[in-house]
């Protein structure tokens, strides 16, 4: 420091240990004598602490970390501060002068409050006067101003002493902010002992770093509406730490007082693994019992005994007759397939027979019948025409391309098979004048001339669908006999799924909705009309590994995914019908099912009942200590506002979960954490902070983001996107090792798995079928999409993680990881295709990894759409870098519009920015939003969704995607400059203040 004008500044009395710009310790240890303990350094300390993002509890002790030296000293002549050598010099005649000195030093004095360069030697009082020695012999004269006692705004209500440092920090605002503004008051008596006013000085310092605004002084006056920290040693031997309103008191006895204010000021928030307030963390958690609502059973005879029953029947009329074709579709795998076949040639030996699945018949038609065909003639094929009825039924849910999706991959496993390219493969949407089947394959040669020729006609059956009015058309089982050309038997009857699904659509869920309970207090629509219902199914169907990237041909996989969305529809569409509003949460839906080869089909179905519950408040009001054990001895707190007064015995020790083993983490990066809530069913939910390591003991998120950008990553949002977990674990290790420079510009801010319950029935569902998409796993135990309950009083915990963090930290960036289909997504009883409620088509992956971005008016935020441009340019910009991705997105949105954006665009979007998809969301501003950017649009500056084709994948597949998720984040967040974003300090009646310009500032691109 060249002089008293650098007091505050990096290189004066705080320092940059990281060199990222921002003061993250002092650098001065106080020497206090032992004879003066001045009111008035308690204003020093805190503004020492302001001055700062970090600090640590050891500045008042003789400390080698520390450049610079604070000394006291008596003169009976002058009341003034020097700068030698690195030594404050205090001189005071009384406490009282050094108070008013010190008050000024801490709340008025700046590198520029006064005119010129010259460098400042000694501030002295005179009196009423401030003088201010400057080297060249100079003098500035400044008044002592009167203290402030002008009645601040802000006004404090405490409910609970734990309110005062929690996860949030200090005392934060219910409102999300990127300010912490604070009036708060010390009053001190004189008979405080030393190690006490060690203490003081010490909470100062922690109030002070916390707070983006500190009203000065802090000492000396007595604000009616200002939060007050009152110390009084008395004669009693225990101490106490007492709420009355906005007065936090301190009394007792010299060495449990000092213990007193100790554990308040240096003790840190249970869930940061600390001691202050565990006592309340049992009341974290909700009181969840099961209590049944109803449980059925359900089996039938199958769809394959009914085949064989309906040929016994036959029989007898079928002997004598000869040149006969048995035409069969059945939901089987082809092994039960070859099998049936098997049994009815030994019935009908002279009969031809074909015994075709039910389920993607096109497909296995194609596989199993037409492809043989064409490897005799494989050398000559030229191309390969597939001709697919165009679906038109008008009640139906099916789309046009309906016969085309049916075939989804045939034309890349022909391929292989063919050895040609998948495009000499083609599709061709014909209306139903052009073709009289389902399916017509044309193959012709090299010169364009016809070589083979077939077609097929699909049975379907027509299944009402959740919605009245609306069907879906599914292929179903039918056996049809020829006799020559002549059809002299025709049976339909239904796929074992079918079966199944009609039971449960017109059993089950008429039969949930009346148990379920709707009664008044249910009709917020943010809490389940039950809690779950489970549905085991077993049942013999398809389920084929194909050799195209991660596809599958798997029946019931489709069939889970019909149960749990339109059991959901059901919810939406009869709440809407009933009482005006859909219950797009009405549970959790479970659909355990196990494919059992050749087992007649059964089910057991069982729902639990919602029993209503909720999170009291916990209000602490009272803490007491002994002499001999620094925690609490005793806790007196209230559970709800109206209940009585609990006194409980405090254990000196705090035993915190364990983070789970499974609970992806950093392997190098140094990072923080602490459980922002738990989840619905009582698990612990973590945030990792990682940001220039300061070395500090304490260090706060409001200053750390009010001097520097922050970005918040969500993960595992939906527990069946799996790839963002271990994607962000990874990358912060390649942050602290390759990618440094990120720490010195940004703070991160990381939920590493933020639906715990989602993952624990994701792990479930995939002990049985590993490789589906599961996405009744993807909300939480309850079925509830949480964020609908964020900034909202919630039992779900899980909805409470991100309101607290936007609290905490402030993010200017908020990134959402999450992901798509893997492989195809099929819903028969949906219309094939997805649930209706989604406007753009998943059916297939567009891209293995692309982006969503909200975006705000651009005429009224013209800096939030810069920011959107430069970060969808850096997103783009790391992609490409991995040839493996961009090769990948490109194969996928070739797919994407070779099987439904050529078709259909609208359905089948693409927007490209540069080489990367990423759609833009038009987005208003709402304050009554869960939406990071139209909630806080003033400082918020990008909200992101990455999707990276990632639901339920493992080994090469998975790698590829956290890879993308990698690079979708660091694209995002790598082109912040901190050297770019301008940070105020204001000195106004209001206080000090420190804040940063949004949204982000953007360099100017030099490509």
């Amino acid at each position: 420091m060249k002089d008293l004008r650098d007091m505050w500044e990096i290189g004066g009395l705080i320092e940059d240990q990281n060199k990222d710009k921002v003061a993250d310790r002092v650098n001065i240890w106080c020497d206090l004598n032992g004879e003066i303990y001045p009111e008035g350094f308690i204003d020093f300390c805190a503004r020492l602490g302001f001055e700062t993002a970090s600090l640590s509890f050891d500045f008042l002790q003789k400390n080698n970390r520390y450049s610079n030296q604070l000394s006291f000293v008596k003169d009976d002549e002058d009341t003034s501060v020097e700068w030698k050598r690195n030594h404050l010099l205090v001189h005071y005649q009384n406490e009282e002068e050094v108070s008013t000195l010190l008050r000024f030093l801490a709340g008025s004095w700046h590198r520029n409050f006064i005119t010129g360069d010259t460098p400042v030697q000694k501030i002295k009082l005179n009196e009423n006067k401030i003088i201010i020695e400057l080297q060249d012999g100079g003098i500035q004269v400044a008044p002592v101003e009167p203290l402030n006692t002008a009645v601040s705004e802000k006004t404090y209500e405490v409910g609970s002493l734990t309110e005062i440092w929690n996860e949030l920090g200090f005392m934060h605002d219910e409102k999300a902010s990127p300010t912490n503004n604070h009036n708060v008051i010390f009053l001190t008596e004189d008979s405080l002992e030393h190690h006490s006013w060690i203490e003081i000085y010490y909470g100062a310092a922690r109030i002070g770093m916390e707070s983006t605004t500190l009203r000065f002084p802090i000492t000396g006056i007595n604000l009616s509406n200002a939060l007050k920290f009152y110390f009084k040693s008395d004669e009693s031997k225990n101490a106490n730490i007492q709420l009355d309103g906005n007065v936090i008191q301190f009394t007792g006895e010299s060495k449990s007082l000092t213990n007193a204010i100790s554990y308040f000021f240096r003790e840190r928030y249970w869930s940061f693994g600390g001691h202050f307030g565990c006592w309340e963390r049992q009341f974290k958690k909700s009181d969840n019992q099961d209590e049944s609502l109803f449980q059925v059973t359900w089996e039938d005879e199958g769809e394959r005994q009914e085949l064989y029953n309906k040929i016994a029947e036959w029989n007898s009329s079928m002997k004598d007759k000869k040149d006969l074709d048995l035409n069969i579709f059945i939901s089987e795998s082809s092994v039960i397939r070859k099998d049936i076949k098997k049994d009815i040639v030994n019935t009908f030996p002279q009969a031809r027979v074909s015994v075709r699945s039910a389920f993607k018949p096109g497909y296995f038609w194609l596989t199993e019948e037409v492809l043989p065909n064409l490897l005799e003639i494989r050398k000559q094929i030229g191309s390969v025409i597939i001709n697919c009825l165009k679906e038109e039924r008008g009640d139906g849910l099916e789309l046009p391309i309906r016969w085309i999706q049916e075939l989804y991959p045939v034309d890349e496993v022909m391929a292989q098979e063919l050895q040609i390219d998948s495009s000499f493969i083609d599709f061709k949407l014909c209306e139903t004048l052009d073709l009289d089947a389902t399916y017509e394959v044309i193959v012709k040669d090299l010169h364009g001339h016809p070589l083979y020729k077939d077609h097929i006609v699909i049975p379907v059956s027509k299944v009402p669908y959740v919605e009245e009015g609306k069907y879906s058309y599914p292929v179903t089982a039918c056996l049809s006999v020829y006799e020559g050309e002549k059809q002299i038997f025709q049976h339909f009857f239904l796929t074992d799924r079918e079966r199944f699904y009609t039971f449960y659509k017109e059993h089950i869920l008429s039969k949930l909705w009346e148990k379920a309970d709707r009664s008044s207090e249910n009709s917020g629509f943010l809490r389940p009309l039950f809690d779950r219902i489970e549905i085991n199914v077993e049942m013999s169907e398809e389920e084929l590994k194909l050799p195209v990237k991660e596809e599958r041909i798997s029946s019931l996989e489709a069939l889970h995914e019909d149960i749990y969305f339109n059991t959901l529809d059901y919810f939406l569409i009869k709440g809407e019908q009933t009482v005006g509003k859909g219950y797009t949460a009405p549970g959790g839906i479970y659909p355990i099912i196990r494919v059992k080869e050749g087992v007649k089909p059964k089910a057991e179905i069982t729902a639990y009942k919602w029993l209503d519950t909720t999170r009291e408040p916990v209000l602490t009001e009272q803490l007491l200590f002994t002499n001999e054990q620094r925690t609490p001895a005793e806790v007196k707190y209230r559970v709800g506002k109206e209940q009585g007064l609990v006194k409980e015995e405090v254990s000196g020790h705090v035993h915190l979960e364990e983070i789970p083993e499974d609970l992806p983490r950093p392997m190098k990066a140094k990072f923080h954490t602490w459980i922002a809530d738990y989840s619905y069913r009582h698990k612990p939910i973590y945030v990792y902070e990682i940001f220039a390591n300061t070395k500090e003991s304490y260090y706060s998120a409001i200053k750390l983001t009010a001097n520097k950008p922050t970005v918040l990553i969500e993960t595992g949002h939906h527990a069946n996107e799996v790839s963002s977990m271990p994607a962000v674990a990874e990358l912060m290790d390649e942050i602290t090792e390759q990618y440094s420079s990120i720490l010195k510009n940004v703070n991160l801010v990381i939920i590493p798995r933020a639906n715990p319950d989602g993952t624990e029935l994701h792990n479930r569902m995939i002990a049985d079928n590993p490789e589906w998409k599961h996405h009744a796993a993807r909300y939480n135990a309850v079925g509830l999409e949480y964020s609908d309950v964020r900034y909202k009083d919630t039992i779900f915990g899980e909805g409470n993680v991100v309101p607290k963090i936007m609290n905490r930290w402030a993010p200017d960036v908020v990134i959402d990881n999450h992901g798509v289909p893997s492989h195809e997504w099929t819903q028969p009883f949906a219309g094939y295709h997805i649930p209706p409620r989604f406007h753009m088509s998943y059916w297939i992956p567009n891209s293995m990894i692309y982006g969503i971005a909200r975006m705000l008016n651009e005429k009224r935020y013209p800096g939030h759409a810069v920011v959107l441009d430069r970060i969808t340019h850096g997103i783009q910009q790391k992609v490409k870098q991995s040839s493996n991705i961009q090769d990948m997105n490109h194969y996928w949105r070739e797919r994407y519009k070779k099987y439904g954006n050529q078709f259909m665009p609208k359905l089948f979007p693409i927007e490209l920015m540069e080489e990367l998809i990423f759609y833009k969301w038009t987005t208003e501003t709402d304050a009554s939003s869960t939406s990071a950017i139209s909630k806080f649009p003033e400082w918020v500056s990008a909200d992101l969704i990455s999707e990276a084709a990632d639901e339920t994948v493992y080994g090469n597949a998975l790698e590829i995607c956290k890879e993308g998720q990698k690079r979708f984040n660091l694209g995002a967040i790598e082109w912040i400059n901190n050297d770019l974003q301008e940070v105020h300090r204001n000195y106004d009646a209001e206080g000090i203040r420190v804040e940063r310009s949004r949204p982000l500032k953007a360099a100017v691109d030099s490509n």
